[in-house]
């Protein structure tokens, strides 16, 4: 219990800094952040390999938006198509890095750039080369900070990163 109550005002003071100041580094909206502290504060010890999983998730997000807008008509089935290679990828990625890099941190970023970005695409898909770079870069800086709030957590928690035992990562 102490844990979250340490977790927490952690995550306050980072989120009520980003949402004071947070405008001057291009981080116009606190829940990013926030996504990314749940990514790296789930049961078990931080690891390198879930930033870099959320991270590659926000990226596979982006390139699949980027294929939708170069080369498919916005119809149902280029956005099926789009979300099923995505999903497809990412879970190869976390096969292969033998689940340093797990499947749903990636498929948390995924849907942290889907959820920053679709919106700006849906109104101007013609506008992708400059509006998505400046989104990942959010999510990319989102994912920096959270990474900070996590480790300042474990620093004061001592070392303690949950309230739970650490778990392995699950398959997913």
């Amino acid at each position: 219990m102490k844990h979250t109550l340490v977790a927490g005002i952690v995550v306050a003071v980072v989120a009520a800094a980003l949402a004071a100041f947070g405008g001057a580094i291009g981080v116009t909206t606190v829940w990013p952040v926030l996504l990314a502290v749940a990514v790296g504060a789930a049961s078990g010890s931080p690891t390198p390999g879930r930033a870099i999983a959320f991270l590659v998730g926000a990226f596979v997000s982006l390139a699949t938006l980027g294929a939708r807008a170069a080369l498919f008509p916005d119809v149902a089935a280029a956005r099926a198509g789009a979300v099923a290679v995505a999903v497809l990828v990412i879970a190869v990625i976390a096969m292969v890095s033998g689940g340093r890099a797990p499947m749903w941190a990636g498929l948390a970023g995924y849907a942290g750039f889907a959820a920053l970005y679709e919106p700006t695409f849906a109104s101007s898909p013609t506008s992708f080369l400059t509006d998505a770079p400046q989104a990942l870069l959010v999510i990319a800086i989102a994912t920096g900070l959270g990474t900070v709030a996590v480790q300042l957590f474990a620093l004061v928690a001592g070392g303690a990163a949950a309230d739970v035992e650490p778990a392995e990562e699950n398959a997913l």
